[in-house]
């Protein structure tokens, strides 16, 4: 009993949410209901007002399995009910094909929603990760606001719950 009473003084939580940047322009609203204006390129480096390393619009979009590392450009397609994402890497493409019926994305009010689950690992710390990215379009930009929750042990003892939310933004390449 005492142990359970120790693990449980050891679990942590944590909520960081991070506030739309002010130095950036306002949010536009959308062009149109449906989410066919974000079909284009974009840069897959972007910014961020609260790290100086340059956030990765792929790596949030697939997290730390997907082509990020090398990622060049990201390109999106949606359509009523499928989103295309190909990530450009040097000498290849990495294609995804997301679908509405499994509740992989969404398009609210025109707005893009992005949603995935996924498990995270390291040395000190395994669990399993939610994920919500809602992209706006604000040439020549796309702003991600980045939604996660984390929820795992680390040691494989010490219980751990975070949530976080982040905002990015990445350049408009082309149409």
């Amino acid at each position: 009993m005492k142990r359970l009473a120790l693990l449980v003084l050891l679990g942590g939580c944590s909520i960081a949410d991070e506030p739309y940047p002010v130095r950036w322009d306002p949010l536009p609203l959308p062009s149109s209901s449906d989410c066919r204006h974000f079909r284009g390129f974009y840069a897959d480096r972007g910014e961020s007002t609260t790290s100086t390393l340059r956030p990765s619009l792929s790596r949030e979009l697939f997290g730390e399995d997907g082509p990020w590392e090398k990622a060049v450009s990201v390109e999106l397609d949606p359509g009523d009910d499928t989103l295309d994402i190909r990530v450009a890497v040097p000498g290849s493409v990495f294609t995804r094909r997301l679908t509405r019926a499994a509740g992989e994305f969404a398009c609210d009010r025109g707005r893009l929603m992005v949603h995935s689950k996924r498990w995270i690992y390291s040395d000190l710390m395994s669990g399993r990760e939610s994920v919500t990215i809602e992209m706006h379009r604000a040439d020549p930009h796309l702003v991600a606001r980045v939604d996660e929750l984390t929820t795992g042990v680390m040691f494989l003892v010490v219980p751990l719950s975070g949530e976080s939310a982040r905002w990015f933004r990445f350049q408009r390449l082309q149409p």
